[in-house]
């Protein structure tokens, strides 16, 4: 049984502890604090990187497990009944964020952010503008960041703009914060900066020449594991003992192989068939050291140093992926033991894509 005091205080009959009632008798606001919401809905004093990351539990954005394909089909579906131009940034506002990878990297460019914002005087949420998303890429921009970076950076901070317009009404989020005039100002700079490197073809022209010439022993590797099994940087960086499933035979190329296990994109696992003298490399390599540790910034150093002595025009290192399809087609015809539609398809499943049609953009 409980027993209840004129001030607000809660007995219980067991104890005689008192519990404040919730609101009872104390001011939820303090002056001078920023607070911030939280799914139970409580308001507390933190910082501005806490309380964007509260901006995306809250909209519920991040939905794993739904079809990134379908829900940007539904999205353009819809933005057609409204007689609306299905654009990128338009469909971008309709759509969740489906990969756990992809989350993660919105929510490391957002705490960024939120430090730059910061450190400009902002330290509400409902203070930030556009003005601070361009400020923001500008100086990122200015610092030597490449393309493709800035790229994901403007797509992080149009999701988090997206994320805060889809807030409860109660978390008090002005109109006024609106991020995306400032991060279309600034696109057109940074594209004629740093144009898109796939605007023709982004293959090397001698891609094998390219690799020799990388002078660091790991990074030789990491970027000949690109070339001849079409591996994605993130899938090299870390490749340790329990990666390699063993030797086998190539069924499609009919040569002898040896099978690696990487973690692919959207957490997706998959096996790769790889060149048994590369594959004896890799794997003597690592039972020196471990595991295959490369920083991804040197890597790219290295490359690019090995395209300035080899007179190749950088192309980043996902052309050695390209590079990679685009032999892997032409020797697979070569061999004949599938069927144009057959290659396209093996070609699909060893580089982990799930759509025929994204290979358009590698055979170009």
């Amino acid at each position: 049984m409980n027993l209840r005091h004129p001030r607000g205080l809660r007995f219980h009959a067991r104890r005689d502890t008192p519990q404040r009632k919730r609101g009872a008798g104390v001011s939820q606001h303090k002056p001078g604090k920023t607070y911030h919401y939280t799914s139970k809905g409580r308001f507390m004093a933190k910082g501005l990187v806490a309380q964007i990351r509260s901006v995306w539990a809250a909209s519920h954005i991040f939905q794993p497990g739904r079809s990134r394909f379908q829900t940007k089909r539904d999205a353009r579906d819809m933005l057609r009944a409204a007689g609306l131009g299905a654009t990128s940034a338009r469909i971008s506002e309709h759509t969740p964020i489906t990969s756990f990878r992809t989350f993660e990297a919105y929510k490391a460019v957002s705490a960024d952010f939120a430090r730059f914002a910061t450190a400009k005087g902002v330290l509400n949420v409902r203070e930030l503008r556009a003005e601070h998303a361009r400020d923001f890429l500008l100086e990122k921009l200015e610092g030597g960041a490449s393309c493709n970076t800035i790229r994901t950076m403007a797509a992080a901070l149009a999701k988090l703009d997206t994320a805060m317009k889809s807030t409860p009404k109660k978390m008090g989020i002005p109109s006024e914060v609106c991020l995306r005039p400032g991060i279309e100002a600034v696109r057109p700079v940074f594209n004629a900066i740093a144009p898109k490197l796939d605007i023709e073809t982004r293959a090397y022209i001698a891609p094998a020449r390219l690799v020799d010439l990388v002078a660091n022993d790991a990074h030789r590797l990491a970027a000949r594991l690109q070339l001849v099994a079409g591996f994605r940087v993130s899938e090299v960086i870390g490749l340790n003992r329990a990666s390699f499933i063993g030797e086998a035979y190539d069924t499609v190329l009919m040569r002898p192989c040896g099978i690696i296990s990487v973690k692919g994109k959207g957490g997706y696992r998959r096996t790769q068939f790889v060149p048994l003298d590369v594959y004896k490399t890799v794997q003597a390599h690592i039972a020196r050291h471990g595991k295959l540790v490369i920083a991804y910034r040197s890597y790219l150093a290295s490359l690019r140093c090995a395209c300035a002595e080899a007179g190749e025009a950088w192309n980043g290192s996902h052309a050695l992926r390209h590079n990679h399809i685009s032999e892997f087609i032409t020797l697979a015809a070569t061999v004949g033991t599938l069927n144009s539609g057959g290659i396209m398809r093996e070609a699909m499943e060893r580089v982990g894509h799930h759509r025929v049609s994204e290979l358009a953009t590698y055979c170009r």
